[in-house]
């Protein structure tokens, strides 16, 4: 008798997870549609209660929606508005799998590469470092974001301090925190710390987000280049030159930089302005995007 209890006490929980699972599905499902309606998530309850519902299967439901925001964070846009429901999907993610390194990095940068969401990519990567202590690239990145998107050296000398402490981190990271205490912000900087985690990263994912980010900083880093051979040149001339090769044969550069991401760099003789054409925005000191 207790033997049959207990198999159908088996069979009722397999028969109670397999509806958990076909509901999920259901409700995913508007996620494979391409206008990627990321609202819809509105209707999943919360992290804590699925981590209940899960009945012991929570990496499980936890592999689903993963599976789900990384073809989200493929997408070349996401809104903002559908930035913030990624957001909710990781922390739901993070919440069933609080070990699961793998979303709070890719997630993390996805939420400041594909939108503009630094709160946010901060906010998922502090609840990794405190479920994940010893994983050196949260803190890391958490030390970008405050480099990159809000220009607070001191906080992210903090942050890529702290990471060069944990196993395994690379042994260039106490001099880049260094530099960061004693330096103000350059967009070659960027460049280095972005280049250093890289080099690092195994991660597909996160690695194909850090290559956007890294060619990102790399055009901005160009672009200030050029406004700066540019404005020496004005003082030299007392005029705009008329092609950015003038910069090179006036001694001010030793050639023109190389739009990383395969476009070209376009010069406005008349207001001096410089762009990409495959960066439509510049940052500003505050760490938001402008439109050109």
């Amino acid at each position: 008798m207790k033997a049959w209890r207990e198999h159908a006490s088996f069979w009722l929980i397999s028969v109670v997870m397999m509806g958990l699972l076909i509901a999920l599905q259901f409700a995913l499902r508007p996620w494979q549609e391409a206008d990627k309606k990321l609202e819809r998530l509105m209707y999943l309850p919360d992290g804590q209660y699925m981590k209940i519902a899960s009945l012991g299967y929570r990496q499980l439901l936890a592999d689903l929606l993963w599976i789900q925001a990384i073809q989200v964070m493929g997408e070349k846009k996401v809104s903002d508005s559908n930035g913030r429901w990624l957001y909710r999907a990781l922390d739901i993610v993070t919440t069933l799998d609080p070990k699961f390194v793998r979303a709070y990095e890719a997630g993390g940068l996805a939420l400041t590469t594909l939108v503009v969401l630094p709160e946010e990519s901060n906010r998922l990567l502090e609840k990794g470092m405190q479920h994940n202590p010893t994983e050196w690239k949260l803190p890391f990145l958490v030390g970008i974001n405050y480099y990159y998107e809000f220009y607070d050296d001191a906080k992210a000398a903090d942050y890529i301090s702290q990471a060069s402490r944990l196993p395994n981190a690379p042994s260039s990271l106490p001099t880049l925190a260094a530099n960061l205490y004693v330096s103000a912000h350059s967009p070659q900087q960027a460049v280095n710390l972005l280049a250093a985690v890289h080099q690092e990263t195994t991660d597909e994912s996160a690695k194909t987000l850090l290559e956007i980010r890294l060619k990102i900083a790399m055009t901005e880093r160009d672009l200030s280049l050029l406004e700066q051979a540019i404005d020496r040149y004005r003082k030299m001339k007392g005029a705009n030159p008329l092609r950015l090769d003038e910069l090179v044969s006036a001694g001010l550069l030793s050639a023109l930089p190389v739009e990383p991401a395969g476009g070209r760099y376009t010069y406005d003789a008349k207001t001096g302005a410089v762009s990409s054409t495959e960066m439509p925005e510049r940052f500003t000191m505050t760490g938001r995007r402008r439109n050109r």
